[in-house]
């Protein structure tokens, strides 16, 4: 429960700072496994961008790029922030199914990128 939460709020971060055409690296080498193994850390992420607790200065970042990586899949992302971002969310998935949806229906209520989404989770690209 709190792994997922600190995958929502690593990927958040590493694609936090943003630029016109990719995101900044500061967050190209941010281990996403310590988050999702650390299930109070993850919980902590989780509310602060469901907006459901207190944010860190990193969980303001997540909850602030949250939304467009989102409705992008990942669009902005380097290649090495993919695989962060991607390792993020299908950690908080297997960690719990349904905070993700609610995390996905929060950022993506209208399911327009869901499919996007969906593929870039599968394949990565």
């Amino acid at each position: 429960m709190k792994q997922w939460l600190l995958c929502v709020l690593a990927l958040t971060v590493v694609v936090s700072c943003s630029s016109q055409q990719q995101y900044v690296n500061r967050y190209d080498n941010f281990n996403a496994d310590s988050i999702i193994q650390n299930e109070r850390i993850l919980l902590a992420y989780y509310k602060c961008v469901m907006e459901k607790g207190p944010c860190t200065k990193d969980g303001k970042n997540f909850k602030r790029v949250l939304p467009e990586t989102i409705s992008t899949a990942c669009g902005r992302c380097s290649p090495k922030q993919k695989i962060v971002v991607r390792k993020l969310l299908l950690g908080i998935r297997a960690k719990s199914e349904p905070r993700f949806f609610e995390l996905l229906d929060k950022y993506d209520p209208s399911r327009l990128n869901r499919e996007a989404l969906y593929t870039f989770l599968v394949t990565g690209n």
